[in-house]
């Protein structure tokens, strides 16, 4: 199971990003996985069954686009999935502590950004959110039940 037990955040963090930026739930894979790809491809965004990470961070990714949202209503729906994995991994970096390095989450990203455009995608969201990152845990919690209840 590529899942790893996160199938359901995943297929949640996909309806979210989908309904918030208007993009489709499942991408095609990168160019270079299409030949040898088999089944039926995975809902994106993957990153929280790629990277295993507490449930925690994925809810803390949504509630940084959710904020992100509010900022900026017509932020472009087909980067929706570019942004779900800036915002995974600036997530990681405010839970955690100790994360992935961003070339580590290039491969997360499965090959979809290279490092240069991981950097770039996280020195744009950092600015997007003015370096407003934490959500405060009570907020993280109610934020979390709401997505459960509509996305889940």
């Amino acid at each position: 199971n590529t899942y790893y037990g996160h199938e359901k955040a995943a297929n949640i963090c996909a309806r979210f990003v989908a309904f918030t930026f208007g993009c489709p739930e499942i991408l095609p894979p990168p160019p270079q996985q299409q030949s040898s790809s088999s089944g039926t491809p995975a809902p994106t965004p993957s990153a929280p069954n790629r990277s295993r990470l507490p449930p925690s961070v994925t809810y803390t990714a949504l509630a940084l686009l959710h904020c992100l949202k509010m900022r900026f209503a017509h932020a472009p729906g087909s980067s929706g999935h570019q942004l779900f994995l800036s915002a995974f991994m600036l997530a990681s970096k405010v839970v955690c502590n100790d994360t992935y390095s961003n070339k580590s989450w290039a491969v997360v990203g499965q090959g979809m950004f290279a490092l240069r455009e991981i950097n770039q995608m996280e020195r744009e969201m950092c600015g997007y959110l003015e370096w407003q990152l934490n959500v405060p845990k009570e907020d993280l919690e109610a934020f979390e039940r709401e997505v459960r209840r509509v996305f889940g």
